[in-house]
């Protein structure tokens, strides 16, 4: 089995990283050398020891700054995720109140078709009239119209269900 050599360990590149951020290090590394060598551990393997520990702390743990920065960070993203939601709140209920508009110009047009329908039973009566004719002309007109208002009111709730949705996420705040 290969002996671990602490010598060439020590003086390699990465490790010469791992000296130079034992200087900036939170915690005195000279002190922990200093308690591992007094307690039997060789020096350069204390050396080794107290440099991962340093570049352990440097890399992995957030500092106070870190936190502020991240915190700025997620409040800005917060902001800009609001002023989004407020603008898609407002294009959804403007959207709402056009297909609604939409929905009372198809129920006039039924109207104005069932009016048309009366008009047409009257003239029934009429030995040219063809009923049929009538009948399949309502019957197409209805359809189309039924299409149209189906269409539309799927589009209504499903902006109602959109405008409902950012209102609860509003409602549920940051």
């Amino acid at each position: 089995m290969r002996e671990f050599d602490v010598a060439s360990a020590l003086h390699s590149p990465p490790r010469l990283a791992t000296l130079a951020l034992m200087q900036t290090a939170a915690f005195d590394t000279h002190d922990l050398v200093k308690r591992l060598t007094g307690v039997g551990m060789p020096e350069p393997q204390a050396e080794l020891l107290a440099g991962e520990h340093s570049l352990m702390i440097h890399e992995r743990l957030a500092s106070k700054r870190d936190l502020k920065e991240l915190e700025a960070s997620n409040k800005r993203d917060i902001k800009a995720l609001e002023v989004r939601l407020k603008k898609q709140e407002a294009a959804a209920k403007n959207n709402f109140k056009t297909q609604e508009a939409a929905i009372k110009r198809c129920e006039a047009s039924i109207k104005a078709l069932e009016v048309s329908a009366k008009k047409h039973e009257a003239s029934i009566k009429e030995p040219e009239f063809s009923i049929k004719a009538l009948e399949a002309s309502m019957n197409s007109n209805f359809e189309r119209l039924e299409k149209n208002l189906t269409i539309r009111l799927g589009g209504l709730f499903f902006l109602g269900f959109i405008a409902l949705a950012v209102l609860i996420i509003l409602d549920q705040g940051p």
